[in-house]
């Protein structure tokens, strides 16, 4: 088993006279300890970490930048400018610019892998073994035209975001092994399920006893409320017993006519007499002071000249109605003798 870090305690010394210590551990166990938490590529911010972009001819610069590859840090806080290989005189390339780290001569570096020439031309592959000597970050590709003499940003292909060749950083656990969760999650699912089909089957006959309960409430209000109405509508028919329609309208004739006799008794009042060129009164105009009801009479006459009916009109200011007595006269015998019939009538007032 390989730990650390602890501190060493020298234990003797070499052939050079250099201390030998116990617990010495070389520089690839510090980078096992980075590569399990944090992963392979470059930062997500500043977003030009070591971005590649476009400088006169053909060169590219490269931006300043932190990466990790495999546990291993590179940082710089300078501009890189690159140099690309002369352009093909016909067809075209593809070169890649690659972060490296280079475990052979122990540093990280920048480098640029010159293309193959083709009709359809490919990057370069990236080197990223399981162990080896080398290790690289794809930070960009460059396309190369035949004669050309300059490069421009439009020629150039970011590839930080491709995690398959370089990737941006990530959090120290970026994924959790949610097996066990699950198994337990499932468990709890299934004695939930178990218990909560129980439970159902409990409040559903409670929720059909309630309901026969309201149902029972329910048909005991109907018998109880139709014997009820039977009983209203039969006290009913004996008051109107006989000729309904006749009864009601005795009631209305009679609720109208007191309308009417209230309206008419007015304490003060300003009455307008009009009589025709002969002297003869053709109409009589009451108004109480306040103009809240006016009495209109009126004289109906016969052929003969004889009065036949007086009619009353009252109309209240407020209200929907106003409200007509009607006196007919009738003559009974050869002597002049009269009947006189009232009727009172309400009606609605015409807008």
């Amino acid at each position: 088993m390989r730990y650390g870090y602890f501190d060493s305690e020298i234990i003797g010394t070499d052939s050079e006279g250099m201390p030998i210590f116990d617990r010495a551990e070389t520089s690839d166990l510090f980078r096992l300890l980075f590569s399990k938490l944090v992963s392979n590529g470059v930062l997500a911010s500043p977003s030009d970490c070591f971005q590649v972009v476009a400088a006169e001819g053909l060169n590219v610069t490269v931006r300043p930048g932190f990466g990790m590859i495999k546990g291993a840090f590179a940082y710089d806080d300078a501009e890189n400018r690159l140099a690309l290989a002369a352009a093909p005189t016909q067809y075209s390339r593809i070169d890649r610019i690659v972060l490296r780290c280079n475990f052979a001569d122990r540093l990280c570096e920048l480098v640029v892998k010159t293309g193959t020439v083709a009709n359809t031309p490919a990057a370069p592959e990236i080197v990223q073994p399981a162990a080896g000597d080398y290790f690289e970050l794809g930070l960009a590709t460059v396309l190369v035209g035949a004669n050309a003499t300059a490069v421009t940003q439009a020629n150039i292909t970011d590839t930080r975001m491709d995690s398959a060749v370089c990737g941006f950083i990530t959090q120290l656990i970026d994924h959790l092994d949610t097996s066990t969760f699950f198994d337990q999650l499932d468990q709890f699912y299934t004695e939930f399920v178990s218990k909560t089909e129980a439970d159902y089957q409990l409040s559903r006959e409670q929720y059909l006893e309630m309901c026969q309960d309201i149902v029972d409430t329910l048909t005991t209000f109907e018998q109880t409320a139709e014997s009820d109405f039977d009983l209203w509508f039969q006290s009913i028919k004996d008051k109107l017993a006989g000729d309904v329609a006749g009864a009601l309208q005795n009631q209305i004739d009679a609720l109208t006519e007191t309308i009417f006799l209230d309206k008419y008794g007015l304490c003060s009042k300003v009455t307008t007499i009009t009589k025709n060129a002969a002297g003869e009164t053709e109409e009589i105009l009451e108004t109480d002071e306040g103009a809240q009801v006016t009495a209109l009479t009126t004289f109906q006459k016969d052929a003969e000249g004889n009065t036949s009916s007086i009619v009353t009109v009252i109309t209240p200011a407020d209200g929907n109605y106003y409200y007509t007595k009607t006196a007919a006269f009738e003559t009974t015998d050869g002597n002049g003798s009269k009947s006189i019939t009232e009727s009172y009538t309400q009606n609605i007032k015409e807008d």
